[in-house]
């Protein structure tokens, strides 16, 4: 029999984590064919979360709890969880009820057609035209310098066959981005397209700083075009600078007396050249950021506790702090 692990990440879902396990439930009951198991990864929740993912897992075994010790993050956070899944696909979803459940059994179909990879991909969703104008400009700049062809609207909620996993895990990413490693690595994806549902209850943890961050990390994570432009800019500016340069002491060698330069021009140039600097070094810095985070040898987090998980399983937790 094949097993399927369902992986979310949660964080203050005290709303939501009751509804989700219902309605997971009624999908494992629509495929009694296969084994399944719940894996919810919680990030050090502030509300009842823990309390209720205590109660349900104390209900169902098939329920797995991993404890965050602290709040890592939902991407390091989430990818602990989909590498503590030992079954023969995982499911990725978020616990806010956005990524409808019903539509696993979609996923398995596929699946079982022969897809490794199987995303869902909504066609609508409600948001602010602030947000809305900020997401299209954001997909914009992914496709014009990204390396590899990215899919739109998809969050990566979605099926994976372990043996994608499996070679996700052995890159040994500190950060796992499914929809972008899947197309990197040339999986073929099929799509399953749905209208995504606005939340209920509780309230979303990203905020638009966190959104821009998310942002400015996809795309150093995608694509090497910012450096190249950061190079190319400087040496068209440093071109630029010294035939400037060159115009004005031809100028002032043949107008001695009356060619009077001035502060100002030097003023604005300093400080258009500090701006051009100062913005590239950023650029430079997030992949600087990037390279440390991948050379350095930290747990993808700390759990304060599992919650049945067999000691095999347990195990796994060494495996997983690279």
């Amino acid at each position: 029999m094949k097993k399927i692990s369902v992986v979310s990440g949660c964080f203050n879902e005290e709303g939501n984590i009751r509804a989700l396990y219902e309605r997971l439930i009624r999908v494992f009951e629509a495929h009694p064919q296969y084994e399944w198991e719940i894996i919810l990864a919680d990030n050090c929740s502030t509300d009842n979360t823990v309390a209720i993912l205590r109660q349900i897992a104390a209900e169902d075994k098939r329920v797995k709890v991993i404890l965050n010790q602290a709040n890592y993050g939902p991407d390091r956070s989430n990818t602990n969880a989909l590498f503590s899944a030992r079954a023969d696909a995982v499911v990725m979803m978020a616990s806010d009820l956005e990524d409808p459940p019903e539509l696993i059994s979609q996923f398995v179909e596929a699946w079982e057609s022969g897809y490794k990879a199987i995303m869902g991909q909504y066609t609508s969703k409600k948001e602010s035209l602030f947000l809305s104008l900020s997401r299209s400009l954001y997909y914009r700049v992914i496709d014009k310098f990204s390396e590899y062809k990215l899919a739109r609207n998809v969050t990566g909620f979605g099926l994976y066959d372990i043996s994608v996993i499996d070679q996700i895990r052995s890159l040994g990413e500190y950060s796992v981005v499914l929809r972008f490693l899947c197309s990197e690595l040339g999986y073929e994806i099929k799509f399953i397209p749905f209208e995504k549902p606005q939340r209920k209850k509780g309230k979303s943890s990203y905020s638009l700083i966190k959104y821009y961050k998310y942002a400015v990390e996809t795309l150093v994570l995608t694509s090497h075009t910012p450096l190249h432009i950061a190079s190319f800019t400087g040496f068209i500016i440093s071109i630029i600078s010294i035939i400037i340069g060159l115009v004005y002491l031809v100028y002032k060698i043949r107008y001695w007396y009356e060619f009077d330069s001035g502060a100002a021009p030097v003023i604005i140039g300093m400080f258009f050249l500090g701006g051009v600097q100062l913005f590239f070094i950023g650029v430079i810095g997030e992949y600087l950021s990037s390279c440390i985070k991948r050379v350095t040898t930290r747990p993808l987090v700390i759990e304060k506790e599992r919650i049945n998980f067999t000691e095999s399983e347990d195990d796994v937790t060494d495996d997983n702090n690279y």
